[in-house]
């Protein structure tokens, strides 16, 4: 029996045959997965489709584990399941290891705090200063 995925900034936590293990976000796993697929957008299309190949290549990029080693755990979990959670997974690649909860927020307190805020006011001119140009 598996327990649901946790999603938290940078890492996926599926329960596999009793025992955690991490899918970590980073840079690393992002370029073998766009490598291995030809590009993130295809391996969402390929975790669609429950391509296996790509099932267990993203299992192996996310966790470290050689593939040797991942195919019965990944059998185990079911490939239909892993597939659900490795989707959600490249989703946060493509959010920086975020979930699009916690970019939303990161991008409201970044407003918040002035930086990106397209709606901040421009500073004028004082009617004796040229205006820049």
């Amino acid at each position: 029996m598996s327990s649901a995925p946790k999603y938290a900034r940078g890492v996926v936590t599926v329960t596999v045959n009793g025992a955690d293990v991490a899918l970590i976000c980073s840079p690393r796993a992002a370029g073998i997965i766009s490598k291995v697929t030809s590009g993130l957008q295809n391996a969402l299309n390929s975790l669609i489709a429950v391509d296996y190949e790509t099932v267990l290549g993203i299992y192996c990029a996310g966790s470290g584990k050689a593939p040797a080693d991942a195919e019965q755990e990944l059998f185990d979990h079911g490939i239909t399941p892993m597939a659900r959670v490795l989707y959600q997974y490249v989703l946060m690649l493509l959010n920086g290891g975020r979930t699009a909860e916690e970019r939303a927020a990161d991008e409201a307190a970044a407003a918040k705090r002035g930086n990106g805020d397209a709606a901040a006011p421009v500073p004028m001119a004082d009617a004796g200063e040229p205006a820049a140009s």
